[in-house]
């Protein structure tokens, strides 16, 4: 058998000698799917990686320490100088020290026949009959049907207790340029899939608030850097939303998420608004949009006659801004309603007023298709001690996204259809607008910031008791 090679390292270089370093134990206060080796599957034997946590610090190292940095290039060299890159080690060491046994993998639902015969997904405990599926859609699974073969629900580890050692050489200033990563992963970050929409969230009592009189001190003393300008990554907000109702963990997250399904699912899910009598219609104006871009719509669901005073409703995607690609499958897709379409970002199209272009004119040229685009909004539960946490709300300053294009999944040419804008005033400007009294803008993220803040306002489910901006 052939040695190993040696790595070499650039002339001059020197081993790190990792003399400084702290330990933090962490414990999972909501379920984590994902974090083995393959895409959303634990791994029973070693469900807490090394390798992942590091990544995820890396990712808030940008969001927190990165923030100092005024360019894309600045910003890489100070990270390879101290987490490496292809020319250089890194000098920052991540060991993972198990603490008793993690509970084993159990699936979060069940795929099996309904009282007519039919396969359906049945969420199990704890996610049945709350608002939990709306975040966990990814890990649900999905029957036999003629799209394709049966992809059986993910599993997740419920209980997972470790001990996190961060070493790094003594030339790093650990409290200056890594703590501030650990502390933003702990109370905003997790482990596995999902983690901005509150899977895998984790405790560090060493790292937590230790009280909800103490948030708004705690949050300014760690993120005093910060400002509100906005980098070409994520980055630490000068403020994030709590509810000042405190209680478990589960209970918690169940809370905010459950606010997001309301805001973006439910016909008049602002108050006072109400299902209009009729054909089922959103009052969002996506449904619409695809229907003028694909040219086809069911009966009923004439696009240029909307329930909403009988006006057409403006040409956009504001839900956007909560992430992408979007997925759209019309339930009445057999009936003259488009075929599914995904939603992707466009990069650099030319700018255009969706109140007064027609749609199918739009010009498309010059732009850049993207495959992704993360949420800025993460929903989780911070911890403040055991069993006892805070729902929050926390949005990350990015560039965001202007424009997005609609796709065709149905057939081989995927050529973008248009440009159509994410944010304009006209989406809280008709009536039953679901932003309406909430943003001037247009911005979808901006009236759910704005909804979480009210004091009065209720939704059906989940009573709305004034999210709290910290720090004041």
């Amino acid at each position: 058998m052939m040695p190993k090679s040696i790595p070499k390292f650039p002339e001059g270089w020197k081993k790190p000698t990792p003399d400084v370093g702290e330990s933090y134990d962490i414990e999972l206060i909501t379920p984590m799917f994902g974090g083995g080796v393959s895409t959303r599957v634990n791994d029973p034997s070693f469900p807490i990686r090394p390798t992942a946590i590091r990544g995820q610090l890396q990712f808030w190292w940008r969001a927190t320490v990165g923030a100092r940095y005024e360019s894309r290039q600045e910003l890489r060299t100070a990270q390879s100088a101290i987490w490496g890159d292809t020319t250089q080690a890194s000098r920052v060491q991540v060991r993972v020290e198990q603490i008793g046994k993690p509970s084993d993998p159990r699936a979060c639902a069940v795929i099996k026949p309904n009282h007519r015969g039919k396969e359906q997904v049945f969420w199990e405990p704890p996610f049945q009959n709350n608002a939990l599926p709306y975040a966990l859609f990814p890990f649900q699974g999905k029957p036999a049907n003629r799209e394709g073969p049966k992809v059986d629900p993910s599993s997740s580890i419920h209980q997972a207790s470790f001990r996190l050692t961060v070493i790094t050489d003594k030339t790093v200033d650990f409290a200056k340029d890594i703590e501030p990563a650990i502390w933003a992963w702990a109370n905003f970050g997790g482990l596995g899939s999902r983690t901005r929409r509150g899977c895998g969230a984790i405790r560090c009592q060493r790292l937590a608030p230790q009280s909800l009189d103490t948030i708004d001190k705690w949050y300014r003393d760690r993120v005093p850097a910060i400002s509100d300008g906005i980098c070409d990554w994520p980055t630490m907000p000068t403020q994030f939303l709590y509810n000042p109702q405190s209680g478990k963990p589960f209970d918690q997250w169940d809370r905010v998420i459950g606010l997001l399904r309301d805001f973006r699912q439910k016909a008049g899910s602002t108050p006072g608004h109400s299902r209009p009598p009729g054909p089922d219609r959103s009052w969002y104006p996506e449904p619409d949009t695809i229907r003028r871009i694909m040219g086809s719509y069911s009966e009923g669901h004439d696009p240029a006659l909307h329930h909403s005073g009988g006006n057409p409703l403006p040409n956009g995607f504001p839900r956007a801004e909560f992430g992408l690609p979007i997925v759209f499958k019309f339930i009445d897709d057999k009936s003259g309603d488009p075929k599914r379409t995904t939603l992707q970002p466009y990069v650099g199209g030319q700018e255009t007023d969706s109140g007064t272009l027609d749609l199918p004119d739009i010009h498309m040229s010059g732009g850049e298709i993207k495959e992704r685009m993360a949420s800025p909004v993460i929903l989780k539960p911070l911890a403040l001690s055991n069993e006892v946490a805070v729902a929050c709300i926390l949005q990350l300053q990015t560039p965001g996204v202007r424009h997005v294009t609609l796709i065709d999944d149905n057939g081989a040419d995927r050529t973008p259809r248009h440009a159509v804008p994410v944010q304009d005033a006209a989406f809280a400007g008709y009536p039953d607008s679901p932003f309406r009294g909430l943003t001037t803008t247009g911005s979808a993220l901006e009236a759910f910031l704005n909804l979480a803040a009210q004091t009065a306002g209720t939704n059906s489910t989940h009573p709305n008791t004034g999210y709290r901006r910290a720090p004041r």
